[in-house]
């Protein structure tokens, strides 16, 4: 099973758009050209725009999976395990900042 190491990432569960926007756009803000940051989200209506406002800020989204939330553990690592239908799903972005 592999896990994804979480342990510096813009956690932005229970945010939804146009904040959890206005709040990656000021992490991204803040990373240097060229270097990569994670974005974990909740799958929600409301979160649909986010990743096409991120990629037309000019970062490249250079992963993007789907968890279920419950695989979000204590030490911040998820599983590489399908989420269940009827749970919080999370969608987990790997990003390259604009150079």
């Amino acid at each position: 099973m592999q896990r994804l190491n979480l342990s510096e990432f813009l956690d932005l569960r229970g945010a939804t758009c146009p904040m959890a926007f206005v709040k990656t756009k000021l992490h991204l803000d803040q990373i240097p050209p060229g270097e990569t940051t994670t974005v974990v989200f909740e799958q929600s209506q409301g979160n649909e725009p986010l990743v096409r406002s991120i990629c037309s800020l000019g970062h490249i989204i250079l992963s993007e999976k789907t968890v279920a939330a419950s695989f979000l553990t204590d030490d911040d690592t998820v599983t590489d395990i399908p989420p269940p239908s009827d749970e919080v799903q999370l969608t987990i972005l790997e990003i390259e900042v604009k150079t």
